[in-house]
């Protein structure tokens, strides 16, 4: 009876902790996939305000258009991975292209609200830690700067149903890269090899987000959420934003539940593998943009 009643409490202690820690590690998620789709929006808003002012023309971005740039820089870091001989040049130019998406976004965002020299002052700031002292939280604000940059750039060109229609085509592929090719897979360990890793770094606890970047491994306690995976329904949700910023604003908190039912399933597997985020978010966002629609 003793050793039941032991086994009981310790049971009911380990399921609390594992709630404790399920809870912790979405609340960061949340805060990370929030703080970048309201700087995409935000930006977007600010953006689109002075293109037309300015009666800027902003040409309209095509499937095929976005389609391939996308292909291309895939098959250009497929290149490098699977190139043996290119081994020790991978890390510079895994380096070279996330310090350019990075300073590319991070300028797109802050020049809209605070002068140039003081967006590049900040933006190169950051770089320099993220060279010299890389830590995971100096890792993730670059990459809210990056990933809402570029959300906010290419949104805006884009007709909603074009975004839509992007989401459904990149969530099967995010499917096969994940489960039949499993190149995505590949990919993502060299990059978290290289200590380069283009997506949120997820920690189990907040106070884990000071740990340095080469304790990020496969499996040691963090957990990586893709660029795409906070790219792409934040596509759908600027390309909203000329149609108002309460809908736009719909569409991300739907893409968050998305990333709950994401992050829900991962973690019911008993052993955990990489599983393709994308389609649970994608899901709860278009479905958050046809709700849109009826108002």
């Amino acid at each position: 009876m003793a050793y039941k009643l032991h086994k009981l409490i310790r049971d009911k202690l380990v399921k609390n902790k594992a709630q404790k820690q399920f809870w912790s590690i979405f609340l960061i998620e949340a805060v990370l996939f929030l703080s970048a789709s309201v700087l995409a929006i935000a930006s977007a808003f600010e953006l689109d305000k002075l293109v037309k002012a300015q009666r800027i023309y902003l040409p309209a971005i095509s499937l095929q258009d976005f389609a391939f740039s996308f292909l291309f820089v895939t098959f250009f870091i497929l290149f490098f991975v699977f190139y043996k001989k290119a081994d020790k040049f991978k890390e510079i130019i895994f380096k070279s292209l996330f310090v350019i998406t990075c300073f590319w976004g991070g300028m797109t965002c802050l020049s809209l609200f605070i002068p140039i020299f003081g967006a590049v002052l900040i933006i190169g700031a950051l770089i320099f830690l993220w060279l010299e002292i890389p830590s995971i939280w100096v890792h993730n604000i670059l990459i809210i700067l990056g990933l809402a940059g570029a959300a906010s750039f290419f949104g805006l060109g884009f007709n909603p149903a074009v975004a839509v229609v992007i989401l459904v085509v990149f969530s099967f592929y995010d499917f096969i890269a994940v489960y039949k090719t499993k190149h995505m897979v590949k990919i993502a360990k060299e990059m978290i090899d290289k200590k380069v890793i283009l997506g949120f770094i997820i920690p189990k606890e907040i106070k884990y987000l000071k740990e340095k970047l080469n304790r990020v491994k496969p499996g040691g306690g963090f957990m990586i959420l893709g660029g795409g995976d906070v790219v792409f329904p934040n596509l759908l949700a600027v390309s909203v934003v000329p149609s108002g910023l309460l809908r736009a604003l719909l569409v991300v908190v739907f893409s968050l539940a998305g990333c709950f039912l994401s992050y829900w399933l991962f973690s019911s597997q008993d052993d955990k593998e990489p599983i393709p985020a994308l389609p649970p978010v994608a899901l709860l966002a278009i479905i958050g943009y046809f709700i849109t629609l009826l108002f």
